[in-house]
């Protein structure tokens, strides 16, 4: 049985800083190259997790993104304004509401989506073959890492 491989903690460090600066400038060329440009942080991650949970409460985005209530009500109010996220009353309980992106919030997150893929493309033509290849080999174990940094029982 090969030796357990040792993490520093310089190593989570680059990785972590690594995989944040990649997403901040994907997400920002994502945003311009589409036409975007001007979506507070609150309200993408709040389509985010609407994208991956559509029909879910306030109290559950809140809880999933570990803000106030309060908070998370405030940005569903704007996203709700802006025509990119949709109210339904609980029909169980009237004093709740599931949420859902519009087709609108649809639309713009595709766009933002293949802006992602495009600028990926290019990012992975620049590169040495081989480096872009083991990148994309990666992906699995980048799709892990984000399925298990959502899990609550880790938290």
């Amino acid at each position: 049985m090969p030796d357990d491989p040792r993490i520093s903690d310089a190593d989570v460090d680059r990785l972590a800083d690594s995989v944040r600066t990649l997403v901040w400038k994907l997400q920002r060329v994502g945003e311009r190259e589409s036409g975007l440009v001007g979506i507070p942080q609150s309200e993408i991650e709040v389509l985010r997790v609407l994208s991956d949970h559509p029909g879910i409460t306030v109290s559950d985005l809140a809880r999933m993104l570990g803000l106030q209530s309060s908070n998370v009500s405030a940005t569903v109010r704007s996203l709700v304004a802006r025509g990119l996220v949709s109210r339904t009353t609980n029909p169980n309980d009237g004093r709740s509401h599931h949420l859902h992106r519009t087709p609108l919030a649809e639309h713009n997150g595709n766009l933002i989506r293949r802006m992602w893929i495009s600028r990926m493309q290019e990012v992975l033509a620049a590169m040495d073959p081989v480096d872009a290849a083991e990148l994309v080999g990666a992906a699995p174990l980048l799709e892990q890492l984000a399925a298990l940094a959502e899990d609550p029982a880790l938290a």
